[in-house]
């Protein structure tokens, strides 16, 4: 090869090449962002609504239904999912992949502002947010200690918190728990009445007090200064003296109407860190930030923020996603460091040569750090998907300098000089490393033909794997060369000495020497009885074909993150007490598990009000294991402990899930049944309600007799307890009272109103007007609240009104404007996949009333989407291969013959991954793929070689052995790297490893079984078609001369 040549020639050139690359690449190694998975861009958008006070019910008919309507006649929406609650509405918009979501974003801006005429006048406006998978909370950070909630809570607002939102790269701190400081202003419903004053009255004359303005411009001598007018609330004292408008001109001080006390909003909400009182506070990043990079920042203030607080109170991470990254990463590249010494082991071995070793030792390093720089330039992140290509990378990496340099370890041993010998060498393999490189940077082409999930998780490995091939390409034809001609100039002799040797290298060259004169045997052997080879090849692949039923099936690898979360909920109502000793029932039955770390409790949520914007039947515990190396159970043994511990809770309902390391939006975290979704997860949709509850429960029945399922729950289970107000219209039009001012009236009165806000130094505080608790907690005071009618008169509400007690779903969810209800499952102990798969033979024996379905959803339309995608790229692979090689040789015929080292590939994966109790996934079929592009390799060079000594007139047969005798060594080494680089990988041990296992067991079985079968294989299958052809060739050669008339010519 003509660069062979000028590298041999020009040393000084390559080497400041190579210095440029090595200099940019360690430029852009820091510069590049860190995760745990690539950045993912998922086309879905919410509108969100929020209408306070409203039942479920009244949100679904007279906001949510509007708002799908509206959104459904937009341009790519595949999907719409919506889900109805107490006073809010959450319509999801999904669209195609590849749709521009800002502009689509834009166009349901323009349908909702011609909506808003049609919605409740007193709903607040929609507000519409695109979906980031990345704007989850990186680092939850708790305070605690032992001090009240009320100063903690202040420590989190005052110093915690700005502290925080100072690093760099953070987008925002939500602070959760503690108590909030609260102006409350109880009206005494009788004083209304007494003064015949309503709550709006009362309400705006707060929102008129408690102002600063300019009135204008006045001067000053030659100045023209502005009047500021400053009439906000000082003190609280100053509330109580705003003026109420009485009319005919009177008024009545506002501290005469009620009782206005500073206390705080009512305690709907606690949580507690290993049983001590605290506040937590969830930090996101900015988008496009480097996680790793930003929870360092944060990790470095926390010590400077600890110094701020008073004894006894702490600040510490709870939960940090850098942390599972860190270890993840630190996994992968330890793997691969160590991949590489076994790389440069074997090489030694092999070539029982330091320099030979020395110049992979030197190639290596050059080509990664290259990589870095392209990955750099192309946008790419460093995370366990591209990490995990460039372990695979790694070994082509050697695979190519290996073949370059063995042949001209053998053209030196031939009597060539360093300088010819490299030029000689490196132009007989040249073209089969072309042929290789190109080979498997084509299986990465179809990438531009997918979408979705398949194409965010897949092309930027495709980009680093298709990175590496081209730097150990180009490191191999000309950095190789020019060092092998300066490095190999002593005698080179591969002659292996006779007599006694305790050399572990001179044993190891024997025994290679044996199995090249064993295979030379077998490979006769093998020419004599073809057939043979051919039905063992095809049995073994029917077996494989057979044994793939018996390999489980997941989207995504379940990873060890060491964390446990568990969900309780009551009935809907449950007083916050009740909930919180159930909570702190389960707490201390948790802290007796040994591989607990640390536990962080979190009771009800914020709000407050009569009609339950606070939910106080709901409690979360999150459950921290000790590191990976400090336990001996995984994470799921110790939540099956737990599920045990937390049993014989009548009336609750309590899941335990364990959330994976994988991050997928709206897959649970990555399958492993976290916050978000859930293992196992089917759909039922139809237009009643209680028939999708009863229809729901018949297939919690069905899911929970699937050995591995845990946590069963239909999402119907629950219902509120409401009661149901029904005006009589024509009272209420005799009365000159709207629908309106009756909804308005009992909101503010049940709920309150927040009129104005009361500034302070720090912070800005509610200033809340309601009735006085003991009014608003009797159902019997609802027919005592009078309603402002239009004649300024206050009309009693049971005079237009009739109250009856009744109950209403807790949430109505619906899916593409169909009303849905879903069954969800965790699993333990077994694929994801498997599970699936019986629970849909289950579900299928359902047969649901007219108008109904049951299918399955959740992960298993993911991975069904997910597996469809990649099962067509590896066809479009194997098709590329081909047409590459093709090109490559000029030939239809040598290419096809190389393809049949494809089949074998698939034995040793099924085989691998049935040995190693792993599962086909997504990494698994990427690592086919690349297996694609790799297991070629090894029949290109054999075959290449075979042309090579045809042309110099040997007979097929006698050329193929002598192939196969010359091209054994380098076929064995480039092996032996490749599966010695993901041995590490395969055995997986360390934080986070199970992400790249399933790929490496694939790549290093498959490729190891095809190579042991390759060698015998390709050349049976060459002498069969080469006969074949030469048939069909004397065939031709004899048709035209018989098939002739007489008296005719040939064409």
């Amino acid at each position: 090869m003509k660069i062979a040549n000028f590298s041999v020639h020009r040393p000084v050139t390559i080497f400041m090449i190579m210095v440029v690359l090595v200099l940019i690449g360690a430029i852009s190694l820091p510069l590049l962002p860190v995760d745990l998975y690539p950045n993912l861009e998922i086309p879905t958008a919410n509108v969100s609504v929020t209408w306070s006070g409203s039942s479920p019910a009244q949100v679904e008919e007279q906001i949510t239904k509007k708002v799908e309507s509206a959104m459904a006649t937009i341009s790519g929406v595949t999907q719409l999912d919506s889900n109805s609650r107490t006073g809010s509405s959450s319509v999801s918009v999904n669209f195609n992949y590849g749709t521009n979501l800002d502009q689509a974003i834009l166009s349901m801006r323009d349908k909702l502002d011609r909506l808003k005429r049609s919605l409740p006048t007193d709903a607040d406006a929609p507000i519409v947010s695109r979906v980031d998978p990345n704007s989850s909370p990186i680092l939850t950070l708790a305070l605690y200690g032992n001090t009240d909630l009320i100063t903690l809570r202040d420590l989190a607002d005052s110093v915690v918190s700005p502290d925080v939102q100072q690093v760099d790269g953070v987008a925002s701190v939500g602070v959760t728990g503690g108590r909030v400081r609260q102006v409350q202003i109880l009206i005494d419903p009788l004083k209304l009445q007494q003064y015949n004053v309503s709550f709006s009255t009362v309400t705006a004359a707060l929102g008129n007090d408690n102002t600063s303005t300019d009135a204008g411009l006045v001067n000053k001598g030659q100045q023209l200064v502005p009047l500021h007018i400053d009439a906000q609330f000082k003190s609280v004292a100053d509330i109580g003296k705003v003026q109420v408008q009485l009319g005919k001109g009177q008024t009545l001080a506002l501290g005469d109407l009620g009782q206005i006390i500073d206390t705080y909003q009512d305690v709907s909400m606690e949580a507690r860190k290993d049983g001590q009182p605290s506040v937590s506070l969830s930090i996101l990043k900015q988008a496009g930030g480097n996680t790793v990079s930003v929870s360092d920042n944060i990790q470095k203030t926390l010590s400077k923020i600890q110094a701020k607080l008073p004894n006894g109170v702490h600040v510490s991470a709870l939960s940090d996603q850098a942390k599972f990254i860190r270890q993840s990463i630190n996994t992968v590249v330890d793997h691969t460091l160590l991949g590489g010494v076994f790389s440069i082991l074997i090489l030694l071995f092999f070539l029982r040569n330091v320099r030979a070793t020395l110049i992979i030792g030197i190639v290596i390093p050059i080509s990664v750090i290259s990589t870095f720089s392209m990955m750099y330039f192309s946008g790419q992140t460093i995370n366990t998907i591209t990490l995990g290509g460039l372990a695979l990378g790694l070994g082509s990496l050697v695979d190519f300098a290996v073949v370059v340099l063995e042949s001209i370890f053998r053209k030196r041993h031939e009597g060539l000089d360093p300088q010819e010998a490299a030029k000689v060498g490196t132009k007989e393999v040249g073209t089969a490393v072309m042929a290789s490189a190109l080979a498997q940077i084509a299986v990465f082409a179809p990438t531009v033909f997918i979408n979705g999930l398949s194409r965010q998780f897949f092309l930027p490995m495709a980009l680093t794997v298709s990175f590496s091939h081209i730097a150990a390409w180009f490191a191999a034809v000309t950095l190789v060369p020019m060092l092998a001609a300066k490095f190999l100039k002593g005698k080179v002799d591969e002659e292996i000495p006779k007599g006694r040797s305790w050399n572990p290298l001179i044993w190891f060259g024997r025994g290679v020497n044996r199995l090249t004169n064993g295979y030379a045997r077998l490979l006769k052997w093998s020419l004599l009885h073809r057939w043979i080879i051919v039905l063992t090849t095809v049995i073994l692949f029917a077996t494989s074909v057979y044994s793939a039923r018996f390999v489980g099936s997941e989207l995504t690898p379940r990873t060890d993150a060491g964390q446990v979360n568990i969900s309780i909920s009551l009935a809907q109502g449950t007083a916050f007490d009740l909930t919180n000793q159930l909570a702190a029932k389960i707490e201390s039955k948790i802290k007796d598990v040994p591989e607990v770390d640390t536990v962080f409790t979190s009771v009800g949520s914020q709000g407050g009000g009569s009609f339950q914007t606070a939910s106080t039947n709901n409690a979360s515990i999150q459950i921290m294991l000790k590191p990976l190396s400090q336990r001996k159970r995984s994470t799921d043994q110790v939540a099956e402990q737990i599920r045990t511990l937390t049993q014989g809770n009548v009336g609750a309902q309590i899941g335990v899930n364990v959330p994976s390391g994988v991050r997928l939006p709206g897959l649970g975290g990555g399958g492993n049944g976290g916050s978000g979704g859930s293992d196992i997860q089917v759909s039922l949709s139809g237009p009643d309600l209680n028939v999708l509850q009863k229809l729901g429960d018949l297939v919690v029945q069905e899911v929970s007799s699937v050995d591995g399922t845990r946590n069963v729950q239909n999402t119907l289970d629950r219902t509120t307890p409401q009661f149901n107000l029904t005006i009589d219209r024509d009272a209420a039009a005799h009365y000159g009272v709207s629908v309106k001012d009756v909804m308005t009236a009992l909101r503010t009165a049940y709920q309150g109103n927040v009129a104005t806000q009361f500034s302070t130094a720090n912070s800005q505080i509610a200033v809340l007007i309601k009735y006085p608790n003991d009014f608003s907690n009797k159902i019997e005071n609802v027919n005592n609240i009078s309603i402002n009618s239009s004649s300024g008169t206050l009309v009693p509400l049971n005079q237009i009104a009739k109250v009856e007690p009744g109950e209403g779903p807790a949430q109505i969810r619906r899916s593409n404007q169909n009303r849905t209800a879903s069954v969800q499952a965790s699993i333990f102990g077994a694929a994801v996949g498997d599970i699936q798969n019986q629970v849909k033979a289950k579900i299928d024996a359902i047969q649901p009333p007219d108008g109904y379905q049951v299918t399955m959803g959740g992960q298993a339309t993911q991975q069904n989407s997910a597996f469809k995608d990649l099962s067509y790229m590896l066809i479009l692979s194997v098709v590329l291969v081909y047409m590459v090689m093709a090109s490559q040789f000029e030939s239809l015929y040598g290419p096809f013959i190389i393809m049949f080292s494809l089949p074998p590939t698939f034995v040793g994966a099924i085989l691998g991954l049935l040995v190693t109790h792993r599962t086909i996934n997504m990494n698994s079929i990427i690592g086919m793929i690349m297996l694609v592009g790799i297991v070629v390799n090894n029949a290109i060079v054999l075959i290449d070689y075979t042309n090579q000594l045809r042309k110099k007139g040997m007979p097929l047969s006698e050329a193929l052995i002598e192939a196969g005798k010359v091209r054994l060594r380098p076929i064995l080494m480039t092996t032996a790297t490749t599966v010695l680089a993901m041995l590490p990988l395969v055995v997986g041990f360390g934080e986070g490893a199970e992400t790249q296992a399933s790929m490496a067991t694939v790549v290093a079985f498959g490729l190891t079984f095809s190579t042991l079968v390759t060698l015998l294989l390709i050349p049976v299958v060459y002498t069969l078609f080469d006969g074949w052809m030469n048939g069909i060739k004397k065939r031709f050669k004899r048709m035209p001369a018989a098939s002739l008339e007489p008296g005719t010519k040939a064409l």
